[in-house]
């Protein structure tokens, strides 16, 4: 399965890798634009979508002027059900009214554990540029998911509008901040879970924090002090090193290769660093077309990543494509990085500010070639003399066949492929792909009443 978020709409999806369809889309409450692409745990034990915008919980109106006191970054923990395909969220977590951008869960020794990155910790509400950018550091939040987990069940929780919600000032444990260079935006966990990375993007330099050293400051206490409720671990405690490539500006996002290497974008000087974050060590560079913002390793998020591709996601692309308007093609680079040195060896145009991606190696995507007979799906039609309708009243149900190239809805009708129906009848429309071929597709569609359906072969759709 694949996850991923609607900012927009507030929403997660899951979609079945078998057939490449969504299966289960969930509206996450009291949060305003999930902007984390929906990390995940090592055994999908959860889905956490923590929000971009605080908001009011219940989405209550409350003046900008009690934006400390009444707005919350709700982190909400989603579990997926497999069997029945459906995503439910099991609790959240009431955060202090910060923007929280993105996140990954922890890897191997760092597996119970997560973090994610703040921005505007100043709780500004206006000209967000500047007075969001006031204090020296932002903070990396570090939570562990089975201690929270565990608080659920004892009940350490509220409830706010049907959602198990915990409040840290209320019931502690569990979550920790970190400080960080300003205006984080990426933090990414390296392959073996002994460091998360994080890149301060009003800052020059990444940091490679320690796992090992998070959890010995936790246990030492080494705090110093907390906001609303939640301790804040000492930076000197956690930081493993700083990193700062000569001229290098605008760190980003941070993917990895299968040696443990570590890939950045550059935002303002358009590149992609190549370093060592065992040592700190600048290895290689290579520029982009222009200011790549996002970027994918092959399996660059895993703790198995590939090694051989990278692809630098860029936010513009002038001059690189043929104008077609106001707004211009973006460019994705294809990158080799399986040498010494890295080489961009194919560009591609792509919609404006391409946002995050995950590439996985072809084999392990086991896709549905076609659906299998489903003798007792109630509404499904495997033999044209049984296509019919049936009427219930003013309800009537249409149990029909599509097959290259027509449809047949009543096999024993004058015309079988017609449905006559009255005026105010709900007419239900249950079809079978009988082309059990491999990518014949067929679709059902009637004009003007924004309805368009997909039945993939041997699928029965309504």
């Amino acid at each position: 399965y694949m996850f991923a978020t609607d900012v927009a709409n507030s929403r997660a999806a899951v979609m079945d890798l078998k057939t490449f369809t969504v299966k289960d889309i969930i509206e996450v409450p009291n949060t305003s634009g999930p902007h984390c692409a929906a990390f995940v745990t090592e055994n999908t034990e959860y889905l956490f979508l923590p929000t971009r915008f605080s908001v009011p919980l219940g989405h209550q109106y409350a003046s900008l002027d009690e934006y400390s006191e009444k707005y919350r970054g709700v982190m909400s923990a989603v579990t997926f059900n497999e069997k029945a395909q459906k995503l439910h969220i099991a609790y959240q977590v009431a955060l202090p009214p910060w923007s929280y951008d993105l996140s990954d869960a922890g890897k191997k020794i760092s597996k119970d554990w997560a973090v994610l990155t703040t921005y505007n910790t100043e709780e500004a509400t206006t000209n967000l540029e500047i007075n969001a950018s006031q204090e020296d550091r932002d903070f990396i939040v570090l939570f562990n998911w089975k201690e929270l987990e565990n608080m659920v069940k004892e009940g350490k929780y509220d409830n706010v509008g049907g959602q198990k919600m915990i409040f840290p000032e209320k019931h502690k444990g569990g979550i920790y901040l970190v400080p960080v260079a300003k205006s984080p935006h990426g933090v990414d966990v390296t392959p073996d879970g002994k460091y998360f990375i994080a890149s301060g993007k009003l800052a020059p330099l990444l940091t490679v924090f320690s796992f090992e050293k998070a959890f010995q400051a936790i246990e030492k206490k080494e705090f110093a002090g907390e906001r609303n409720g939640i301790p804040i671990l000492k930076y000197e405690s956690v930081m493993e090193r700083e990193v700062n490539p000569e001229n290098a500006l605008g760190p980003l996002h941070t993917q990895f290769d299968d040696k443990g290497m570590a890939y950045t974008t550059m935002f303002i000087s358009s590149e992609v660093v190549k370093w060592n974050p065992e040592t700190g060590e600048v290895l290689d560079r290579v520029p982009v077309q222009y200011s790549p913002g996002h970027a994918v390793a092959a399996e660059g998020d895993t703790v198995s990543p590939d090694g051989k591709y990278l692809v630098s996601l860029n936010k513009l692309a002038k001059d690189s494509y043929l104008s077609v308007g106001p707004s211009h093609p973006e460019s994705m680079q294809l990158i080799d990085i399986s040498g010494e040195k890295m080489k961009v060896i194919q560009s591609s145009p792509v919609d404006p500010e391409p946002h995050y991606g995950q590439m996985i190696k072809a084999d392990k995507i086991k896709t549905v070639e076609v659906y299998p007979k489903d003798e007792n799906h109630p509404n499904a039609v495997y033999n044209q003399k049984d296509a019919r309708i049936v009427r219930k009243g003013n309800e009537v149900h249409v149990y029909g066949i599509a097959m290259r190239s027509k449809f047949i809805f009543d096999a024993n009708a004058k015309r079988p492929d017609v449905i006559e129906v009255n005026e105010g009848d709900k007419v239900v429309v249950h079809l079978t792909n009988l082309d059990f071929d491999e990518d014949i597709t067929h679709g059902f569609a009637i004009n003007q009443y924004n309805l368009n359906m997909e039945i993939q072969p041997g699928q029965t759709n309504t």
